[in-house]
């Protein structure tokens, strides 16, 4: 692997005398040692002196940075040569994290600690990369770097909007935080230069191999990465100008940098994506966008609008979405034009993905369109209507996404929709008409979905109950889609005449919740709201670290989410009662190993339930920092939202089968049929001392069943 970065080595040497003259000594021999190449000599010196240094922080700092200098130079020469042990490598530049680390604490604006602490971290990932022959690795390392240039810009932002609260009245406030940041970003520019590296080894790999012998893959995957390593050069330039102008205290300008440097990055990811894939990304950079806008629009009139909020800022902004959006398009018209000519052998499957494409493309055009609108609206200021249009395109690029949506996808969809029909049709809502005509679309595409899985060949394993329970599924599944597709026909039937569509639209959800239920089950929701729930943690957690009007755009949307787990706890508790309820009345209850029993669905039930109390609370407090002209912590909210994830935790435990306690007790019991048979011929071969050691092992099979009792136990959370 070609290296792309390298350390800063300045050995650093003490002076002789003063107090611990001992240990000064050790750390000059080390210091010799290094110079002349024994690390391993080194290493020993240099930790003696470290650790005999005492409260000499002079000593205590060299000792600890040429320490880092000792191991990383000891990991190069470990991974050279015909001899080389990446392992060992390994465990070296560990080590030299650690002490660069340590040096770090005791001078922490030091900044060639910094550079070279970044250098070895970014050295370890590829270390790690090379001894995990597992795909993905760079596409998990581009994720990370990606991560971390976004987290820069945001400190970058934050450091901007202190200088701007201070009024300029101390231009140096912030240096400490902007060389910081500088030096931060050299070392994700180091990182950058390692991805370089990654990708163009796997461009020469597969180079090597001779055209006819390449994979239709393996030619994807190559220009792929070139047109990776085009953006990634680019996200480098811009990385290298973040960090002058962060070096100048050119706050703004930094920021400028800081974020093209980010959408290069991010442009160079999505060449390793697929295209649905992007424009899920796009659309959750679109939602941030339109939070923004609005909340500029919104402003009081002597509110400091950051250079990046600006209209003009934001057009740029959405300008560069729009771009990325018209890869995603030319990538997907260039699959629709191949479907004009079909390959030999081409499967129906694929047949069917350039279906959705034809349906998708016209979403994704107008999407485009909505962007470009916005964009020209931003330019000129006109917040409002640009807000308005960012919606549009919001909009869209949902309906083109939801034309990839598998069965299950599209149930979920339908179902959370067509309840939000049947709130609105309550509060006279216009926008009830919207949610009822895509419902009305979505469950004739249902229709062909449930088609496709009918029509799928079972497994030839697959036992004969379970293939024919999924035909039972599927064909009731039919039944309460065709059911639902009246009741929706119904309900636009009434809006036209004017009449009552309440009852249709509710029966029409109770329709697709059962449809819903057919596929999913509790635990599967469960399991999706803890998620769910966690993501909103941490980004309130995050927006309260935050400015108020850094983290203004942010509320609005971590109150709806908040408001969505609300409801579907409400949905879950619900549905737990209601099966402790059938549950306790049947006549004989199964309670075999890994039955969920009465009492624990309905333990479970107050679990979520409590849960659901503590989602309304975070979401009071949400409400008032929302609503709030004063900075209100969010604290509280963080708080309910980490004990409503407990609550849900308990009830997952409560509800899980203790699978491996079964999948145990098998294993046991097999292994004590190999041991009776194995004792039975040490007993013929050795007569007496193997029908003692029999005897002795029945003796002891019977104290554990008598001592364990043979009850399971709940999975260890």
């Amino acid at each position: 692997m070609r290296a792309g970065f390298g350390l800063l080595i300045v050995i650093v040497v003490a002076c002789g005398g003063g107090e611990h003259r001992a240990a000064r000594e050790k750390y000059n021999e080390g210091v010799d040692l290094l110079a002349k190449g024994d690390f391993a000599g080194a290493e020993t010196a240099l930790l003696d002196a470290r650790n005999q240094a005492g409260v000499d922080p002079e000593l205590r700092f060299r000792a600890a940075y040429d320490l880092g200098l000792a191991y990383a130079a000891h990991a190069d020469k470990t991974k050279a040569g015909e001899d080389a042990d990446l392992s060992k490598a390994l465990e070296l530049e560990q080590q030299a994290v650690t002490w660069f680390f340590d040096a770090s604490q005791l001078r922490k604006q030091d900044a060639d600690t910094q550079q070279n602490l970044a250098t070895v971290r970014a050295r370890v990932r590829a270390i790690e990369d090379q001894l995990a022959k597992g795909a993905g690795k760079l596409e998990a390392r581009l994720d990370a770097l990606v991560d971390d240039q976004r987290g820069l810009l945001d400190e970058a932002r934050g450091a901007w909007a202190a200088i701007k609260t201070a009024h300029g009245a101390d231009p140096l406030a912030q240096q400490g935080s902007l060389v910081h940041l500088a030096d931060k970003e050299r070392g994700l520019l180091a990182e950058a230069g390692v991805i370089g590296d990654l990708a163009s080894d796997e461009i020469d790999a597969i180079g090597k191999k001779p055209e006819d012998k390449r994979s239709d893959d393996e030619k994807v995957r190559v220009v792929q990465l070139k047109n990776l390593d085009l953006y990634l050069m680019d996200g480098r330039t811009r990385m290298t100008e973040t960090r002058s102008k962060l070096q100048e205290l050119a706050a703004e300008d930094g920021v400028g940098r800081a974020e093209a440097a980010l959408i290069s990055l991010k442009r160079a990811r999505e060449q390793l994506l697929d295209p649905i894939t992007v424009m899920r990304t796009i659309g959750r950079d679109e939602l941030e966008l339109a939070q923004q806008t609005q909340a500029v629009a919104q402003a009081p009139a002597n509110t400091t609008i950051p250079g990046w909020l600006t209209g003009k800022a934001q057009a740029e902004r959405e300008n560069g979405l729009r771009d990325r959006l018209e890869e995603v398009k030319a990538r997907l018209a260039a699959g629709l034009a191949s479907k004009d000519q079909p390959k030999d052998g081409e499967k129906p499957e694929q047949q069917k993905l350039l279906e959705r494409v034809a349906a998708a493309m016209p979403h994704v055009e107008a999407a485009s369109a909505a962007m470009d609108k916005a964009r020209g609206l931003l330019g000129t200021d006109k917040l409002e209507d640009a807000g308005a249009s960012e919606r549009d395109a919001l909009i869209e690029l949902g309906k083109a996404i939801e034309q990839f949506a598998d069965l299950k996808q599209l149930i979920d969809l339908a179902a959370e929709t067509q309840h939000q029909v049947v709130d609105q049709l309550d509060k006279k809502d216009k926008q009830a008409a919207d949610g009822l005509a895509q419902n009305v679309a979505r469950v004739a595409r249902l229709k062909q979905l449930i088609a496709d899985e009918a029509a799928k060949k079972p497994d030839d394993k697959a036992p004969k109950e379970q293939v024919e329970q999924m035909k039972q599924q599927l064909a009731a599944a039919e039944s309460l889609r065709a059911d639902a597709e009246k009741a929706l026909a119904a309900t636009g039937d009434a809006i036209h005449a004017n009449k009552d569509p309440q009852t249709s639209a509710k029966l029409a959800a109770d329709k697709l919740d059962e449809l819903r239920r057919l596929f999913f089950n509790l635990i599967e929701h469960l399991q999706d709201l803890i998620r769910q729930q966690g993501d909103t943690k941490d980004q309130t957690s995050q927006a309260d670290s935050e400015d108020d009007f850094t983290r203004a755009p942010k509320l609005p949307g971590l109150v709806a989410k908040q408001a969505e787990h609300g409801q579907l706890a409400k949905a879950i508790t619900d549905a737990l009662a209601k099966q402790a309820d059938e549950a306790a009345k049947q006549k004989q209850p199964q309670q075999g190993q890994g039955q969920v029993t009465p009492k624990q669905l309905s333990a479970a039930a107050d679990e979520v339930r409590l849960a659901q109390n503590d989602m309304t609370d975070a979401g009071v407090t949400l409400g008032k920092a929302k609503d709030s002209q004063q900075s209100v912590s969010l604290k509280s909210a963080v708080d309910s939202q980490g004990k409503a994830l407990e609550h849900l935790q308990n009830a997952l435990k409560l509800l899980q089968p203790p699978q491996k306690k079964q999948d145990q007790d098998k294993q046991d019991q097999q292994q004590q049929q190999q041991q009776q048979q194995q004792q039975q011929q040490d007993q013929q071969q050795q007569g007496g001392a193997g029908q003692r050691a029999r005897d002795e092992d029945a003796k002891r099979q019977r104290e554990r069943q008598q001592q364990g009792g043979g009850e399971p136990v709940d999975k260890d959370w």
